[in-house]
């Protein structure tokens, strides 16, 4: 581990850009906790706007910081914690099923278990509800850039554009529609998965 010197020194100024490629800014803060270890980084961004992001969500290579979006980090999370609490569910009524635990010990720890899993799964429907909301944003930029770029193209079959100016339309789109697509992708995928850890009809008898 670093010290806050070095990490510091390390981390200040560095080029940020997200899983997608897409470039961020840089590194202009750090943020710590009261034993001085790192939580999270400010970048400065485009038009002085400042993001935050956590530590568990950097992952540092020699020239820049690569960022994951947090909504990726919380799905795979919860897909985790659902599918290892009904794995516990299901030995705990394989335990009942075989005598191996006592009838109040048994409801105890249902109880409980149940509690856990409800909670999890209100968690990563509200999850799912903010991931749709990202989806339905990048799509419409995606649509919009889409609708730019085969303008750019009909103007240039059309002889309306050149082709220095088509090139110049489609270099200026399309660095900016790939990333987008990239994440709505893996939105698409991240929400699928969620979804089928999540019960069609929630009960725990």
């Amino acid at each position: 581990m670093l010290s806050p010197e070095l990490e510091t020194k390390a981390l200040l100024g560095r080029g940020v850009t997200d899983i997608y490629g897409r470039l961020l800014g840089r590194v202009i803060g750090i943020e710590r906790n009261p034993f001085g270890e790192m939580e999270g980084v400010q970048v400065e961004a485009t038009g002085g706007i400042i993001l935050t992001a956590k530590a568990r969500q950097m992952a540092l290579t020699p020239k820049t910081i690569t960022i994951s979006p947090e909504w990726k980090l919380e799905s795979e999370d919860i897909i985790s914690e659902l599918t290892l609490l009904r794995k516990r569910v299901g030995a705990l009524e394989s335990l009942k099923d075989s005598r191996e635990i006592d009838g109040e010990i048994y409801s105890e720890l249902l109880e409980s278990q149940k509690a856990g899993y409800m909670d999890k799964v209100k968690s990563a429907s509200a999850l799912v509800g903010s991931m749709r909301s990202r989806l339905s944003e990048i799509t419409g930029q995606i649509a919009s850039l889409t609708k730019y770029l085969v303008n750019a193209k009909l103007d240039h079959r059309s002889g309306e554009l050149d082709e220095a100016s088509l090139k110049l339309a489609q270099g200026s789109i399309e660095p900016s529609l790939r990333p987008l697509i990239a994440e709505r992708n893996d939105l698409t995928a991240s929400i699928k998965i969620v979804e089928q850890v999540l019960p069609a009809k929630v009960s725990i008898n």
